[in-house]
């Protein structure tokens, strides 16, 4: 039975990708970014062992009650946990869900030095944002990345350029609220 270590799941938001989708941030991450927006997650702690067939039965309510596009991957580093991720995103694509994720390392390094499952997580993402957030480049121009040195990756026909600057998808910030909790996600302008 294949699981992931998932600090948050949000149902729907249209702030962390392209179109309606669900978000799932991931715990641990070893980068240390400086003001990173998720310290939080960056513990490598259990926090919720969770079976990707219980997200799928998850993403699947979240197509039927918002009609999502697409699920991003987020964290903490995805690509820690790619092997579980790999799975999940195999069964997104199944049922016609776009999958984005958004990671520290470099698509070259992990075509050059791949992690357990990346290549095959990578097989299933159709837009990868790469790079350290770096607190002195900050982007003020595409949407969804911290600074200037993320790049935009289109690894599929899915999607394609344009919405890095669409204004439908402009940078804001965006709160969900549930009896026990609250996230906030987004970027405060």
């Amino acid at each position: 039975m294949t699981k992931i270590n998932m600090a948050y799941f949000l149902d729907c938001t249209e702030n962390e990708g392209p179109g309606k989708r669900s978000a799932i941030w991931v715990q641990g991450c070893h980068f240390d970014c400086p003001e990173c927006c998720n310290l939080e997650l960056q513990a490598f702690q259990e926090n919720n062992i969770v079976n990707i067939n219980d997200i799928m039965d998850m993403l699947k309510k979240a197509v039927k009650a918002y009609e999502i596009e697409g699920v991003t991957l987020l964290g903490g580093e995805p690509m820690l946990q790619a092997k579980g991720l790999s799975a999940l995103a195999h069964a997104c694509q199944k049922i016609g869900l776009s999958v984005m994720i958004f990671t520290g390392f470099t698509l070259d390094l992990l075509r050059k030095k791949p992690i357990q499952g990346s290549t095959e997580l990578l097989e299933y993402t159709d837009v990868l944002v790469d790079g350290l957030y770096m607190k002195n480049l900050p982007e003020n121009l595409r949407n969804w990345c911290g600074s200037t040195n993320q790049r935009f990756h289109y690894l599929s026909a899915r999607y394609d350029s344009t919405i890095e600057t669409d204004v439908r998808y402009s940078p804001t910030i965006e709160i969900a609220v549930s009896p026990d909790s609250l996230r906030v996600s987004g970027f405060p302008l």
